[in-house]
């Protein structure tokens, strides 16, 4: 019997974002570089495949679209789980994968009806038309329409808190949320401007942790994480060399993601303990700041 997540789950294809989101809670707005291709890992998800079932599959990053292969996640992703796939994005970007619509548009769900869409987070309120203007160069004749305007409430997405969203003739989605104040990151500068991580009791961090909360399990390089910082913060290490004790870099260092190659055996005690707090839950805060707006801008853009 398959193992299912009845939550969605997210698949991280990239470090690299073209915004500058202050306390981006994967470390995007900084210079963070690398990106995963398809064809290298989807030998691995296939083999996933017989073990887990997937209810919701959300392809994220950084900003995904700057994957040259994400219409290659989309439809591999969609072959081996037939669920629904949704693309979380900042919009500034949606014609960079000359593929993408293509594949949304011919993914299916196992009841044969299409299954792919695009959430987009509006960051910043000034990119609005934009982003909107965006949306409709992307999709095909528009058949649903709703929130044409920053003012207007789209009724068809209220429960989304959504602002925008679009419908085409090919049942393609895409939605546009608020989505302009952030909690506090793990990653933060000191007082000497070094790159740095919290120092925090691991029961009360993760009982502040939105990852936590919404369980948004992780999937990166093909191993499945608790959450986005745990699979993220070595890696940034790697290329900023964090101002941390060489102790704190050993706990950092020593998380176990769970693997392909750990069904059934491990897996079976690894999931029990998903939802528990982990030793490395003290590299985030404890308690977050109330949410600021925030007002990113294109990264290589002057802030105006």
């Amino acid at each position: 019997m398959k193992y299912t997540f009845e939550n969605k789950v997210e698949f991280y294809i990239t470090n690299v974002c073209n915004l500058t989101c202050e306390n981006c809670n994967r470390f995007n707005n900084h210079r963070f570089t690398g990106w995963q291709r398809w064809s290298d890992y989807a030998d691995t998800y296939r083999r996933w495949g017989e073990y887990i079932e997937l209810k919701n599959i959300v392809i994220l990053g950084g900003e995904p679209t700057l994957n040259p292969t994400l219409s290659e996640w989309v439809v591999g992703l969609n072959d081996i789980f037939k669920c629904n796939i949704q693309i979380l994005s900042n919009g500034l970007q949606l014609k960079s994968n000359p593929d993408l619509y293509n594949a949304l548009a011919n993914i299916k769900a196992d009841n044969g009806l299409a299954c792919g869409n695009i959430e987009i987070s509006l960051h910043n309120l000034d990119h609005f038309d934009q982003i909107r203007s965006n949306i409709k160069s992307f999709l095909q004749p528009i058949n649903e329409e709703y929130g044409t305007a920053i003012d207007v409430v789209d009724k068809y997405n209220s429960d989304n808190h959504a602002f925008y969203s679009a419908r085409d003739v090919n049942n393609v989605l895409v939605r546009m949320h608020l989505a302009n104040s952030f909690h506090d990151a793990a990653v933060y500068r000191n007082n000497q401007g070094q790159f740095a991580l919290h120092d925090s009791d691991p029961f009360f961090a993760h009982q502040a942790c939105g990852f936590a909360q919404y369980k948004c399990y992780h999937f990166i390089r093909g191993q499945l994480y608790k959450c986005g910082p745990v699979a993220l913060m070595p890696e940034f290490d790697q290329q900023h060399n964090l101002a941390i004790s060489d102790q704190d870099r050993l706990l950092l260092n020593s998380y176990q993601p769970l693997t392909v190659n750990d069904w059934p055996g491990p897996a079976v005690d690894w999931l029990a303990r998903l939802d528990d707090p982990i030793a490395q839950c003290k590299f985030c805060p404890t308690i977050t700041k109330q949410n600021i707006t925030i007002y990113p801008t294109v990264k290589g853009r002057n802030a105006s």
